[in-house]
């Protein structure tokens, strides 16, 4: 049997949440041909087997022990038998119609066969209007963020889907797609992986997804499906880290300008002037919240001085 779409779920320790998002699998309106779960915790097996098996759908299930969600999506990647990956976290929940709509676009924005991949929306990120106000004045005035959602800036930084007040309301191409709602061609990992680059030591990985796709942008089409939706029950990470984390958003904000988007001299303006900006933003948030943000500043400052002193730089 030839298979069409594979959906590919990385999972850690959720249960409860994978449940849910396996039953918006099975509530789709265009069923995958597969369904791949990557276990990096103690699962034990496929749940709800059974369930997907009588639909006709394949079940694969693979036990990894070296935790990291890049390892899950290249080693998926490596055993679907569908021509269409689709992408997902645990965590979500699949509008009815989620991968029909993903499908769509394959079907009629690829004549020439250079649709890379195709994205949806999460119905239920966004900015509240008083995060609007404290974020995107300084974020857009530094180019940290722009106008167009999907869009890599002269920076290194990239305009996030959901936080400009101005949503994408029609399908068009965009730079970057999100890993845990995003779609592309199995043939395109013949040519692309997901770079251990952006993972630490701890196995917490930042901009991963942001950096794969981008390089697919720059030879593939990519576009965003805004009817492709899904609500993203973000889960309390385990073992949270406003260091590690703030750390990481740093470098891998370097690690994306120096080796994806750099292109003359002149560029390093643009990225120190972006990295001023998020700097003076994390210490107001510091100064407002005080011990809450202590963590993730001081990682922010050491990730500066890592870059300046070109220190620390093969991994996060």
């Amino acid at each position: 049997m030839e298979f069409e779409i594979s959906a590919i779920i990385p999972t850690y320790h959720r249960p409860d949440d994978l449940d849910k998002c396996l039953d918006s699998i099975l509530a789709q309106t265009q069923l995958p041909n597969e369904v791949i779960i990557v276990d990096d915790g103690d699962l034990g097996g496929f749940p709800k087997q059974r369930l997907f098996e009588a639909r006709g759908i394949e079940c694969v299930y693979l036990k990894k022990h070296v935790p990291g969600v890049t390892e899950s999506r290249n080693k998926a990647a490596e055993v679907a038998r569908g021509r269409i990956l689709v992408f997902l976290e645990d965590d979500v929940v699949l509008f009815d119609d989620y991968i029909a709509q993903l499908m769509r676009i394959y079907e009629t924005h690829d004549r020439d066969g250079k649709l890379g991949g195709v994205g949806g929306i999460i119905e239920n990120e966004g900015l509240t209007p008083l995060e609007a106000l404290g974020e995107r004045i300084p974020f857009v005035l530094f180019g940290i963020s722009g106008f167009k959602e999907g869009r890599v800036l002269r920076s290194g930084f990239a305009t996030d889907y959901g936080r400009t007040g101005f949503p994408i309301n029609e399908i068009q191409q965009v730079d970057f797609l999100l890993g845990g709602v995003s779609s592309f061609k199995k043939e395109i990992f013949d040519e692309f992986k997901f770079s251990n680059r952006y993972r630490s030591a701890s196995g917490y990985g930042q901009g991963e997804d942001k950096e794969f796709s981008y390089r697919v942008s720059r030879k593939y089409r990519l576009f965003i499906n805004p009817a492709a939706r899904l609500f993203h029950y973000s889960a309390p990470k385990k073992n949270f880290n406003r260091f590690i984390k703030g750390r990481a958003f740093v470098l891998s904000r370097y690690y994306f300008f120096s080796e994806s988007v750099k292109k003359t001299p002149v560029d390093w303006f643009f990225f120190w002037y972006a990295i001023l900006g998020y700097t003076l933003y994390q210490t107001a948030k510091l100064i407002t919240f005080r011990k809450k943000e202590w963590d993730r500043w001081r990682g922010v400052f050491v990730g500066i001085w890592d870059i300046v002193r070109r220190k620390s730089l093969d991994s996060l």
